[in-house]
């Protein structure tokens, strides 16, 4: 089968409720399956034990966060995925396009299998006629995200209306982080972002086909690249996902694959709203509230919200313009 064909095949429905492969849609392994946090990473940031909050406030150990999965694929091109960004992560730098790609590769799996873990969890044990966490059906909004993944498959060449590739990606280097805090994992469901850090190195990808990176090709405040603290980095991962959430377009795709490669363009822009008012701009975000992205900034620093808002100027306050104004 065609990249394509396996990627539409393992976001249906049928697929993620009969329990087929996350990456391919074929049977799985009778095995645990694919480590949605690899072991590698586990073992460095002693994770085993620690645990992931999912989306109805439960918690899962890291351990046991599993999906489906393969031995084809488990072994095959995931495992050369792991092996691509690791080296990434230990020298704490992206050095080129290539290394972005990676970590896009390795950061939609991780995305999409948070999610797919969720699909076979209750969302309220006691009341099993409420479903699952999130729904089986879910997981065909991720198709581009999937793709992504999937290119990891085969050489892939991009031709993108706001960038080198189709998605927004953006990256910091976290230079004072504390023994014993070296990995912080954050998400956006509706946004469809994700925001990681590994020691020294924070990454964050948005599937959006560009659009946070055609705004600002260097994210909140212009920082991309920048040297953050820790708390710097979870309030840039809140203003991204925040933004995330706010997206009110989509792109068009034309994708040609052969046996030897695969050929994505983004052909135009569509926006769900229209056009600006009085303007032939297409409108591409939701406008922004501060008041909203004081709640994001608030759960995802983990600080209180007293400390973020300003009730008087209704703006929030922020640690990207000050060393560290915000007790962690």
């Amino acid at each position: 089968m065609k990249v394509l064909e396996l990627s539409h095949r393992a976001v249906s429905q049928d697929s993620i409720e009969a329990k087929k492969c996350f990456a391919c849609g074929g049977p799985a392994t009778s095995g645990i399956g694919e480590h949605i946090i690899p072991k590698w990473l586990q073992n460095e940031c002693r994770l085993f034990d620690e645990r992931l909050t999912l989306l109805n406030g439960t918690q899962i150990p890291y351990r046991n966060l599993t999906v489906p999965c393969c031995v084809g694929c488990n072994t095959g091109f995931l495992s050369k995925l792991e092996s691509s960004v690791q080296p990434i992560f230990h020298r704490g730098a992206v050095l080129s396009g290539e290394d972005r790609l990676a970590l896009a590769r390795w950061l939609s799996k991780i995305l999409i299998g948070v999610l797919v873990k969720e699909t076979g969890l209750m969302f309220d044990r006691s009341q099993p006629g409420h479903g699952s966490i999130v729904d089986p059906g879910f997981i065909e909004e991720l198709r581009h995200c999937h793709f992504v993944l999937q290119s990891a498959r085969k050489p892939t060449s991009f031709n993108c209306l706001h960038g080198e590739f189709p998605f927004s990606f953006y990256c910091y280097n976290i230079s004072d982080y504390r023994n014993g805090h070296e990995f912080d994992l954050s998400t956006n469901v509706a946004g469809q972002s994700i925001a990681v850090r590994v020691g020294p190195l924070g990454a964050i990808f948005i599937n959006d086909g560009g659009f946070q990176m055609h705004v600002g090709a260097k994210g909140p405040f212009e920082l991309s690249g920048a040297e953050l603290s820790e708390i710097q980095f979870r309030e840039i991962a809140a203003r991204v996902h925040y933004k995330a959430a706010l997206r009110d377009a989509t792109h068009f795709y034309l994708t040609v694959e052969n046996e030897e490669k695969i050929q994505i363009e983004q052909l135009h822009v569509t926006s769900f709203s229209g056009y600006l008012p009085g303007s032939d701009e297409l409108r591409i975000f939701r406008d922004w509230n501060e008041a909203e992205l004081s709640y994001a900034m608030s759960t995802y620093m983990r600080v209180e919200r007293s400390k973020i808002f300003d009730e008087e100027t209704q703006t929030c306050r922020t640690s990207l313009l000050l060393p560290r104004p915000f007790d962690d």
